[in-house]
């Protein structure tokens, strides 16, 4: 279990001196036990296993002293009187397998499990079969082609799950099965919604459809009809300034019929559950994602928990069954269904982005594998993937300079906001931590005064002309969210004053006075957690000299798959072995609920 903090904080001691007040039968077990989940949570777990925490991962927290017996501390809690049994209204719930929960996170994983249970318990009967093996057929040229699979996985049944890399075709197989429920819908009229976590990934995934809409031949009539829009989740269900409640809820409901969510790997447990809750229970449920991906920065890795379970995965043979039925395909590589839910979730593994530059998948494939020892060789070999090791702290300004100034320094003579914005989409630069002597804040620093010293840009007080900057906190007043990248320019209809322009929600370009903008930092560099959502042509991925619990597999996973092209790794090599060898971790439940009850046949 990797965490972000190395030890307790105030929070967690209030918290625990909090239970020890209110309990019935206060004990030190119940102090140690409020403790670690509240210091859990904050770090992304659900829960606290306490059957398998082990003294290593609690001393990573700051526990010193010897855990209680377990059997003993599991006895201890339930007496205490502040912790209940799951469905009992306590501060704190112990279910049956000794998962410690906040009351509020057992509550979120409970309304995700019991929501994907039930649609995956009912299938779908309201089409024509044999329109369905038409419209398959004429969507998809291919013979037993996976994202057909999904299409005819989305047909069928109110839930659709699907995962597959960078490359793959997820936003092909989303407008695919946009237009294949409408041909299916016939003269019915269907509400799409379609949404992402963030409102740069809800933006992409505009972009994306009206590009995927160019590639796929349809009638007139059901072109029309394809979506046309994205928003985040939390626009789409109405959020409600200074409050974790929205405005659609389960006594609201959201109005469309179809909902396809996006970048569903970073959704964190309590968002995926207020949308749950949100959707009518006769609406699909499509959520797209890459379960490899890092996980969200809040609690809980939803759709990895969803789409993993604790043995080695293919494609149910009850899925593979339905679709030779209809279609007369065979499809290899299945397996005996497990449980409910593997009858709806389809792996695409073909990849289509990376022609000419198959080194990325071949080193994306080995990171993900936590094969180092190939990631290393595949790095060394060169080509559209390279290696150099971490500069020292002292050489790292001089690096840089050499590295990136240039691409940076361009932008101090840019004057079209939408050629500026395109050129930054063509280069990242990643860091893994965001503080640190290689870390983003650093890094944002040296590059900045490296060209205060080059003299490159006008700047005009705190902002200079050439500017990125990175939007870190939703406005929806100003239409601007968490992970909008954006470019400070002088803007002629105002008179050459500077302004940050960034390409809105509304996929329109907006000029906006520094001074309104949420709140915001530098973006020559930016965390690899803040680049999901986003591709670039090439990308620069900076690791610290020593290693770190945050250095996981994920994380170089995803740093990776952002590239394009081309991807340059600077990395200590025995660093960047662990990286690949530490997977990450976070406790829940939602895995064993989903993946525990299943049918066996």
């Amino acid at each position: 279990m990797a965490t972000t903090e190395p030890a307790l904080n105030s929070i967690d001691f209030h918290f625990a001196a909090l239970m020890q007040r209110l309990a019935v039968k206060p004990s030190p077990e119940l102090e140690l036990g409020a403790k670690l989940v509240s210091r859990f949570r904050a770090d992304g777990h659900v829960c606290v296993p306490l059957r398998d925490l082990s003294p290593t991962e609690a001393s990573l927290v700051g526990i010193s002293e010897p855990l209680p017996d377990r059997a003993n501390w599991a006895k201890k809690l339930r007496a205490s009187g502040v912790v209940g049994e799951p469905g009992e209204f306590k501060p704190l719930i112990l279910d049956a397998k000794d998962r410690l929960y906040l009351q509020r996170y057992w509550k979120y994983e409970n309304t995700v499990a019991d929501s994907l249970r039930a649609r995956a318990l009912k299938h779908r009967n309201d089409f024509d079969y044999s329109l369905l093996k038409e419209q398959l057929a004429r969507l998809f040229s291919e013979k037993s082609d996976l994202q057909k699979l999904a299409a005819f996985c989305a047909a069928i049944s109110d839930l659709c799950l699907i995962s597959g890399a960078p490359g793959t075709g997820k936003t092909r197989t989303i407008i695919s099965i946009c237009a294949l429920l409408i041909a299916l819908s016939q003269d019915r009229k269907l509400r799409f919604a379609l949404a992402a976590p963030t409102g740069k990934a809800a933006a992409r995934l505009k972009e994306s459809i009206v590009q995927a809409r160019q590639s796929i031949q349809v009638p007139g009539e059901i072109e029309s009809r394809l979506p046309t829009e994205a928003s985040t989740i939390q626009r789409l269900l109405g959020a409600i300034s200074d409050s974790p409640r929205f405005r659609h809820d389960a006594q609201h409901p959201l109005s469309a019929d179809v909902i396809i969510v996006d970048e569903a790997s970073m959704i964190d447990l309590a968002l995926l559950a207020k949308l749950l809750e949100a959707i009518r229970p006769d609406a699909r449920v499509i959520l797209v994602g890459d379960k490899d991906q890092l996980a969200s920065v809040e609690a809980g890795s939803a759709f990895r928990d969803i789409c993993t379970p604790e043995f080695e995965i293919s494609l149910s043979s009850n899925l593979a069954g339905a679709f030779h039925e209809c279609t007369g395909e065979v499809l290899i590589n299945t397996m005996p269904s497990r449980a409910p839910i593997h009858d709806f979730f389809v792996e695409l593994r073909r990849n289509y982005r990376f022609a000419g530059h198959e080194a990325i998948v071949e080193l994306s494939t080995a990171v993900n594998r936590g094969d180092s020892e190939q990631a290393i060789k595949i790095l060394k070999h060169g080509g559209s993937v390279r290696w150099r090791p971490t500069p020292s702290v002292k050489s790292l300004p001089r690096e840089l300079r050499a590295a990136v100034l240039t691409r940076f320094a361009k932008l101090a003579t840019a004057e079209d906001p939408n050629a500026a914005l395109a050129q930054l989409s063509e280069f990242a630069l990643l860091c893994a931590l965001r503080r640190g002597p290689f870390g983003v804040e650093t890094v944002n620093a040296v590059i900045e005064r490296l060209l205060l010293e080059e003299g490159v840009g006008e700047r005009v007080g705190k902002y200079r002309h050439g500017q990125p900057l990175m939007i870190m906190q939703n406005d929806y007043n100003v239409g601007l969210f968490n992970g909008d990248i954006g470019i400070v320019l002088p803007d002629a209809a105002s008179g050459g004053a500077l302004r940050a322009f960034f390409i809105c929600e509304d996929g329109e370009m907006h000029g906006i006075a520094p001074a309104r903008l949420p709140p915001h930092e530098l973006a020559f560099a930016f965390t690899v957690h803040k680049s999901q959502g986003s591709e670039f042509r090439e990308v620069v991925i900076i690791l610290p000299e020593l290693d770190a619990p945050v250095l996981t597999r994920e994380l170089i996973y995803t740093a990776v798959t952002r590239g394009r092209e081309g991807v340059e790794v600077w990395a200590n090599e025995v660093v960047l072995k662990q990286s690949i060898v530490r997977a990450a971790g976070r406790s829940s439940g939602l895995r064993d609920s989903l993946w525990s009850k299943g049918d066996g046949k």
